[in-house]
């Protein structure tokens, strides 16, 4: 992997973290919000085996999301540099 490669990798990766860090961390706040609390673990009494599965749907989904977004955009990226440097 030569040093650009290197770079976009590592991009790629800070992107993502970050991007799953803010959906998990909003996902948490509109769940609070909307519900009261978000489910602890499965052993938490004080909240429903539906709305504890229900938060692992919904947070999975929107963290698959944010992680989708923050590659694509870092590949977005990219190829608009490669293009503007070639032309």
């Amino acid at each position: 992997m030569d040093d650009d490669g290197f770079i976009w990798s590592v991009a790629a990766g800070v992107a993502t973290l970050a991007a799953v860090s803010i959906a998990r961390k909003a996902l948490a706040k509109g769940w609070a919000a909307s519900r009261g609390a978000v489910p602890g673990s499965a052993e938490d009494e004080r909240r429903s085996w539906g709305e504890a599965v229900t938060f692992a749907v919904v947070s999975g989904a929107v963290v698959g999301l944010a992680r989708m977004v923050a590659q694509r955009g870092v590949q977005a990226a990219k190829e608009g540099r490669g293009k503007s440097a070639t032309a």
